[in-house]
């Protein structure tokens, strides 16, 4: 996530964008730190996606974007660009996307008045040959409503069965929010804004010089070989049993 500001206000967004109390955004030097970080702990990673929020707002996304690229070979298949639709692509920025064979960009189109320049931002990504999604309300699954943080389940077993039964838990999506890596959006926003009482083992800091490599690099690994998480006991996450929404409604 480099920006917790955004261009809609999605009700149901699952990283909590409008219920933030405050908006941070990654600069360019933070952005250094956590990737030199990130590439120290890991050997290697399938995707990394730049998300928010919308990403086009950081007004450093471009310098952010090539930062990132000087990583491209630790990034085994893809770097994902995710878009609302409401900006204009620079055509600085598009020349950026086209700088890399891994990189693709979706683009979200909720609605002609919503994501006005959806299909204009898309167009210009395939003149370009630039792998691109345009996803449409045909094309898009239903959007959950995680909204509600009351304690769930009160069990370690009963913990594990439900994030045994989470796409989100189980596809091991990691987001990296305030320099932090946590275990999806929900446990992200859910301790960064105090809704549920954490321990400081549900994160680690790649901002934090004082703690070396090594014990990252097993604290990661203590996070991707848990059970559940301590956000999975205030949540209902994915499932079979999700009910699904439409996209994108507004506050």
């Amino acid at each position: 996530m480099v920006t917790e500001a955004c261009t809609l206000k999605c009700k149901l967004c699952l990283a909590f964008v409008p219920y933030y109390q405050r908006h941070t955004q990654m600069n360019l030097q933070e952005a250094k730190t956590i990737f030199e970080r990130y590439f120290q702990i890991v050997d290697g990673v399938e995707k990394v996606s730049i998300t928010g929020g919308e990403p086009l707002l950081n007004p450093e996304i471009d310098s952010i974007l090539k930062l990132l690229y000087g990583y491209a070979d630790k990034i085994l298949k893809e770097i994902i660009f995710i878009t609302n639709g409401t900006i204009r692509f620079s055509d600085t920025l598009l020349e950026t996307f086209a700088n890399n064979k891994k990189m693709k960009v979706i683009v979200n189109n909720y609605s002609t008045l919503l994501s006005p320049y959806a299909e204009e931002n898309y167009n210009k990504l395939c003149e370009k040959g630039i792998n691109a999604i345009l996803y449409t309300e045909d094309n898009r699954y239903g959007w959950i409503d995680c909204r509600n943080h009351e304690l769930k389940h009160k069990t370690q077993e009963a913990c594990e069965q439900q994030a045994k039964g989470c796409a989100f838990f189980q596809g091991k999506k990691y987001v990296i929010n305030r320099g932090r890596p946590y275990t999806c959006t929900r446990a992200a926003y859910r301790i960064q804004e105090n809704v549920i009482p954490y321990t400081d083992d549900a994160f680690l800091d790649l901002l934090d010089d004082e703690v070396s490599v090594e014990f990252q690099r097993n604290k990661l690994n203590t996070l991707l070989n848990a059970r559940s998480t301590i956000s999975c006991a205030y949540c209902d996450g994915l499932t079979e049993k999700s009910v699904k929404y439409r996209a994108a409604e507004q506050l």
